[in-house]
């Protein structure tokens, strides 16, 4: 698993560092990269933090929906 997203991020980093340094923004060459990558983390972080709420509707059985109740 980690060898797969070393080999993902040694392909996608060099093409974001590419659009970046092309990036003729009022706000900066880096920052609209940094404020898209953020707000997609984010959005990635809060459907984890729904995915077995989500794996039940989108079919998941009953049993294996299990609400945390804390520790």
């Amino acid at each position: 698993m980690m060898c797969r997203n070393c080999m993902v991020a040694a392909g996608v980093l060099p093409c974001v560092r590419i659009w970046s340094d092309k990036c003729s923004s009022k706000y900066g060459r880096r920052r609209p990269f940094i404020l898209a990558g953020s707000l997609m983390i984010s959005v990635a972080v809060t459907i984890i933090g729904f995915s077995t709420h989500i794996g039940y509707l989108l079919g998941d059985a009953d049993e294996d929906h299990r609400n945390f109740k804390g520790t």
